[in-house]
């Protein structure tokens, strides 16, 4: 076989792949999670408080709100995990596990205002994508808070509404 027919062949194998491939691919599931930007209803607590100063060491992070959107995306979907060593109310790295969204085990994300947070299944692949919109008009009122010796802890309602996307 001639380079120029192996390239051909080449060419032929990546094109069938790419046909059959995208024969298989299933569509992603859209859920909303702790209401949405026009009605918040999520709830997230950090212990101790974040502050501006990186904190010595993990921090606790749960975050908590109902699920809506289809037959995945019912119930409530609890974040339970912790703000990695050295998070500031700046910037933090997120990450722990998932309860209540099937497929779903756990999560990973690094922001501050902005924290979007990738989703991961049992086995360690990605399986979707959360974004958190945490800039809210309930936490305004707190936003001093990381100027404090006890930081900002939150637990009220309404502080974050969220979209998921499951792959």
């Amino acid at each position: 076989m001639t380079v120029r027919h192996m390239t051909g062949a080449v060419v032929l194998a990546v094109a069938l792949v790419a046909v059959v491939g995208a024969g298989t691919a299933q569509a992603s599931t859209t859920c909303t999670w702790a209401g949405t930007p026009a009605a918040r209803t999520g709830t997230f607590t950090v212990t101790p408080g974040v502050t501006n100063v990186p904190s010595a060491g993990p921090l606790e992070f749960k975050a908590t709100g109902e699920l809506a959107g289809g037959a995945r995306c019912n119930g409530r979907m609890i974040f339970d995990g912790q703000m990695d060593a050295g998070a500031t109310c700046s910037f933090a790295t997120f990450r722990g596990k998932v309860i209540g969204l099937p497929g779903v085990a756990r999560f990973l994300g690094r922001g501050s205002l902005d924290v979007p947070s990738l989703l991961y299944d049992r086995a360690g692949n990605v399986v979707g994508v959360e974004n958190a919109e945490i800039l809210t008009e309930a936490n305004f009122a707190h936003s001093t808070d990381c100027s404090t010796p006890t930081g900002f802890t939150g637990g009220w309602p309404g502080m974050f509404s969220s979209v998921v996307e499951l792959y």
